[in-house]
């Protein structure tokens, strides 16, 4: 069961308000607003397993630097917490302006056990430093496992459309490879959304998503590109997160 939720971590189309979503930074357009909140539903197969959010926190500065400040959430339901429980929270700070990680925090409780892990990201040198000072190497421009989300939402999306980024926040430089499969209309306990469906190609395990899975997003077809729907084939079932709630963020200017 630990392996549903990994190291998580997404009404008619037109009745959110866009305008709400609109921030600019740096004469930019962002996908994302500060406040904005997703919730979600998350089960295994056909067996309700928990919940998931995902929170942009504030547009705040880091150092000497203007960064979004992402949470998310994760936490199994009674049921599943028999077998397996797990709660977990993730923190990351992603430069607003170069779009790379600044930083990154998770604190988890999986069986009774404490997980933590803390990195910094010198994006100079192309390292990660943990805790304790150690590095790894990173791609450059790295991108952390929650920021990575909403770096995806910044893609611009259309038929056929097909990248391959090699800047996760991983040691291996493994590249993400992502395609748009097609635009259908999805139901979800949020609503129906026009969407695009995308397939994301991972050489090793990467958040809620799986190296070998079939990882897929439904991304609202507008300038937001909300994650309403994110499945990933774990084993012999579905790890599905569908939305529950949205709240719109407030929209800003920053330069």
């Amino acid at each position: 069961m630990n392996r549903i939720f990994g190291i998580i971590i997404p009404t008619l189309l037109g009745a959110l308000p866009v305008a709400a979503q609109t921030t600019v930074v740096n004469d930019r357009v962002v996908a994302f607003s500060p406040g904005e909140r997703l919730e979600y539903a998350v089960s295994y197969g056909p067996v309700p397993a928990g919940t998931m959010e995902l929170h942009v926190v504030e547009l705040t500065s880091l150092g000497d630097r203007p960064a979004y400040h992402f949470a998310s959430a994760v936490e199994s339901n009674r049921a599943v917490s028999y077998v397996y429980q797990i709660e977990a929270r993730e923190e990351a700070w992603l430069d607003a302006d170069r779009l790379h990680s600044l930083k990154y925090l998770r604190d988890s409780v999986e069986k009774g056990k404490e997980r933590d892990r803390s990195y910094t990201f010198d994006q100079q040198r192309n390292v990660r430093l943990d805790a304790e000072g150690e590095s790894q190497p990173t791609s450059p421009n790295a991108v952390d496992q929650l920021s990575m989300i909403y770096y995806l939402r910044l893609l611009p999306y259309d038929q056929g459309s097909r990248f391959t980024l090699r800047n996760q926040a991983d040691p291996n430089d493994n590249p993400l490879t992502v395609r748009v499969l097609k635009r259908e209309r999805v139901k979800v306990p949020a609503g129906t959304f026009d969407t695009w469906v995308v397939e994301l190609g991972l050489r090793t395990d990467s958040g809620v998503f799986k190296k070998g899975g079939d990882n897929r997003l439904w991304l609202t077809a507008d300038s937001r590109h909300l994650p309403v729907k994110i499945t990933s084939k774990i084993g012999l079932g579905n790890f599905v997160a569908e939305l529950v709630k949205y709240e719109p963020g407030k929209a800003i200017t920053a330069r």
